[in-house]
């Protein structure tokens, strides 16, 4: 019993890291690739690629659904609701 629930806390302490840092990571790069869009970056930059290779696979399924509204990508504004709500309940029921 006692390796069991080192075990999990373990499993317990990685899932608390995750839902605090890894996506704070994700909305960080996605707040730096949206800054960069306006400075008209684009992917020839390898930054920017970078940020685009962590960010994608968030935004590119909510943009499916969402279309842009005139300049605004609505798609990318989703995902970071969607991706600090996720954090919040994680962090909430992880506490």
């Amino acid at each position: 019993m006692n390796i069991l629930q080192s075990v999990l806390s373990i499993v317990f302490l990685v899932a608390l890291i995750i839902a605090k840092y890894g996506i704070s990571l994700v909305l960080l790069a996605m707040f730096a690739r949206a800054i960069a869009s306006w400075f008209r970056m684009d992917e020839r930059f390898a930054f920017i690629r970078f940020l685009a290779y962590i960010t994608d696979p968030f935004i590119v399924p909510v943009r499916r659904f969402v279309p842009p509204v005139g300049m605004f990508d609505m798609g990318f504004l989703l995902a970071a609701f969607l991706l600090i709500t996720l954090q919040t309940l994680l962090l909430q029921a992880l506490s």
